[in-house]
């Protein structure tokens, strides 16, 4: 009696530490009892209705009988065929309520899985960034402890140290004003109504002109090639935030001596931005995620490059605000193609 006790509480334990096994249950008894209800309701209709038509049939045939002299009957099995309906009724209801019941069941997992999903993708963002702010809140510690511990610290080593808690701190300024511009960004999306017209070859060279610096700082070659006009309808702010996050992503994965090209085209009723790098590339296993909020596939990646992990995740939020799409394509070790597709409108 003890271990099926235990057993009991364990199970309900369990069921307490998974909130959504006990939503699928909890559910699953409410469409249950909807189907019960529904079954009970028309068994009951179903069996007055045959017995009102038994019935009548029977009075009509003592009716029938009175009318030529004849004395009435009472009909031979009338009873085991009035027992024999309501057995094979409730039988039936049994098994619908069976078969119910695993269908209900199948059905709940299916509507909760969207909510599921949500939160784990929401609570694995939260964990996310916790983890990244705290490496530079981490390193802003220690470099303050130090040059409080150090008595005869000199100048030149408390710029050093000040300088290093400045990196940190742009670092964390750069993620927090990422997090927020994806946390807003289909809500300027829907205030952006007046929409204009963008010139996408036009803000490839503007772009690739800006990080020119940033590419010969890391010897990286960039290249664009966007001779005609491609114009699309669109948030000229939010485009150019999604290019420039692509490409700098481009050139951080690049070693020196490698090269980032920039291409725009028409191509139909569409326009083409396309980046290839010759850079590291990304895994198989990992390019299906690229575009999810802080993910790395690698993490010596985000240590070199010092990014936060949601540039790709802006550019996905960008495009899908713009009825767009993103496409990636990579190999280790050869480099990576990202290639965004937006509708000419």
């Amino acid at each position: 009696m003890k271990s099926l006790s235990k057993r009991s509480g364990g199970w309900v334990t369990a069921l307490k530490a998974d909130p959504f096994h006990w939503a699928r249950i909890k559910l699953t008894l409410l469409y249950l009892a909807i189907i019960t209800v529904i079954v009970i309701v028309l068994s009951s209709s179903l069996y007055s209705l045959h017995l009102d038509r038994v019935g009548h049939l029977e009075r009509r045939r003592i009716e029938a009988a009175d009318a030529v002299g004849h004395p009435a009957v009472v009909a031979r099995g009338l009873g085991e065929y009035v027992e024999d309906l309501g057995r094979s009724l409730i039988l039936a209801d049994i098994i619908t309520i069976v078969i119910g019941s695993g269908l209900s069941y199948v059905l709940a997992g299916r509507t909760l899985k969207p909510i599921k999903e949500s939160t784990e993708s929401e609570q694995q963002f939260f964990a996310n960034a916790a983890h990244d702010l705290r490496t530079p809140l981490s390193v802003l510690r220690t470099e303050a402890e130090v040059a409080l511990r150090s008595r005869d610290l000199t100048i030149d080593e408390a710029r050093a140290a000040l300088g290093s808690s400045l990196e940190e701190i742009s670092r964390m300024s750069t993620m927090v004003e990422q997090m927020m511009k994806l946390s807003r960004g289909r809500k300027d999306a829907e205030v952006a109504a007046a929409r204009e017209k963008v010139d996408m070859a036009r803000l490839a060279r503007e772009v690739t002109g800006r990080m020119g610096g940033r590419a010969r700082d890391l010897h990286v070659a960039l290249e664009v090639n966007a001779p005609n006009p491609a114009v699309i309808t669109g948030d000229r702010s939010t485009l150019e935030r999604a290019m420039y996050n692509v490409i700098e992503n481009a050139l951080n994965y690049t070693p020196a001596g490698g090269n980032v090209a920039v291409s725009v085209l028409t191509a139909g009723s569409r326009v083409e931005l396309e980046v290839r790098d010759s850079g590291i590339g990304i895994a198989p296993e990992d390019l299906a995620h690229i575009t999810e909020p802080f993910y790395r596939g690698d993490h010596a990646r985000g240590a070199h490059t010092g990014g936060a992990g949601l540039g790709l995740t802006i550019v996905k939020s960008t495009v899908t605000d713009h009825h767009g799409s993103l496409h990636a394509q990579s190999e280790l070790g050869r480099g990576t193609t990202i290639t965004l597709r937006f509708p000419v409108t």
